[in-house]
């Protein structure tokens, strides 16, 4: 969600800030003291440390590359597409800009990316990446983008209300979930939370569920998709495991309500580290338990997206392919902001393991699949999907109806 932090780290972003000029649009251009000026946008000044991990790049790349100028802008994270879109739209986007991985079909029937498909074809660092990863850059067979930040989402449990409820380890397959989710329910916390709510947060949860039922999105309405609906349904409705709570939290809500002690397990990512630290219990993370078709989960994060009128084209290249290996960029990708490895040569690199919860999400990352494959009409197609969710869990509708309606709305959109 690059709030998917991609989507939901940057969710707490509220304000814009702007740590160098503005510039942009016009291409990277060569000023009359011969360095190429590069345009950089991005939302990571959300903290200290994420701010500090950008600006530690910029430094390390201008250093080694003293004849590039790379003016930064970091924009809230509320704000950031909807400038891009204006950039755009203007045919002032800049040079490279960090967009969410759902967008970059997007920007691409915009006109506004680079077709780096040429470039793409024999770069020495695309066979690392993970498929799906590279697929995320992808749109109508070119690419339009560099794999940068990634994540997804994994199950987190309380331990110690899992040792007294009798449960010794976290649940493998929908049933046990259903099962455990029961267990720990009482008057005190909730055997599992989520967000079911009216936003893109709610499609991104819902996606692993109708997934793992053997579904996609350009098959809505399918029997896939009404069970997937009826297993949400049955937590919430039918078990009451969930509270019904859950269609008005956002992920931050829910990794609150975690760290409080409030539920016992839920769905979310890594951007809600802090929320789970200031509970004074052990906890742990495990891979979403598997439906019919095994498991899954959604792909978050950034790619590195270059502006189709960038004058100077092969500087800003060279940057993004600098960015993208890890020998330069480790320290600051990993922990500064946060990434889970996406690449088949840092997947299993205990240098990676910036918290022990990384593992269990590097493991899910090789089922993680981009939002980007269903085209750059995915903000209608996502509003289609939460508010089909939205309808079971509120009792307005059943899985069928509700999935029967989505179904119209949502096979016209796909491209």
């Amino acid at each position: 969600m690059s709030r998917q932090p991609g989507m939901l780290i940057a969710a707490a972003v509220t304000a814009l800030i702007v740590t160098a000029c503005t510039g942009g649009g016009d291409g990277a251009k060569e000023p009359t003291s011969g360095k190429t000026t590069i345009t950089w946008w991005d939302y990571f000044g959300y903290s200290p440390d994420s701010d500090q991990a950008v600006n530690s790049l910029i430094k390390k790349y201008e250093d080694s590359h003293p004849d590039v100028d790379i003016q930064r802008t970091a924009i809230g994270f509320g704000d950031f597409r909807t400038k891009l879109i204006q950039a755009a739209a203007s045919g002032n986007f800049p040079d490279i800009a960090a967009i969410d991985n759902s967008d970059v079909p997007v920007f691409a029937t915009q006109g506004a990316l680079a077709d780096l498909t040429s470039k793409m074809t024999d770069w020495p660092q695309k066979t690392q990446y993970l498929d799906f990863v590279l697929k995320s850059v992808q749109y109508a067979g070119k690419y339009y983008g560099v794999p940068f930040r990634s994540n997804t989402t994994a199950l987190w449990y309380n331990k110690d209300m899992f040792q007294e409820a009798g449960i010794s380890s976290p649940p493998q397959t929908w049933q046990e979930l259903r099962v455990d989710a029961k267990k720990l329910t009482n008057d005190k916390h909730s055997g599992i939370c989520f967000s079911a709510a009216a936003t893109e947060e709610g499609t991104w949860t819902f996606l692993p569920a109708l997934w793992q039922a053997g579904g996609d999105v350009s098959k809505i309405g399918s029997q896939a998709t009404v069970e997937a609906l009826s297993y949400y349904n049955d937590l919430v409705n039918v078990d009451k495991s969930a509270p019904k709570s859950v269609l008005q939290w956002g992920q931050s809500d829910i990794g609150e309500q975690f760290g409080s002690g409030v539920c016992a397990m839920m769905f979310n990512g890594p951007w809600v580290l802090g929320s789970a630290e200031k509970g004074k219990f052990s906890w742990g993370v495990a891979p979403w338990p598997k439906g019919v078709a095994g498991t899954a989960s959604p792909l978050g994060g950034e790619v590195w997206g270059i502006s189709k009128k960038a004058a100077n084209l092969d500087a800003v290249w060279q940057l993004a392919d600098w960015l993208a290996n890890p020998a330069n960029s480790k320290d600051e990708v990993s922990k500064g902001l946060g990434s889970i490895p996406n690449r088949k040569d840092t997947l299993h690199d205990p240098a990676w393991v910036w918290h022990p919860m990384v593992k269990a999400f590097a493991d899910q990352m090789p089922d993680a699949r981009p939002r980007g494959l269903y085209g750059p009409k995915y903000a209608q197609i996502s509003e289609a999907v939460w508010t089909m969710e939205q309808q079971v869990l509120s009792g307005a509708k059943s899985p069928q109806d509700a999935a029967v309606e989505a179904q119209t709305k949502i096979l016209p959109l796909l491209s």
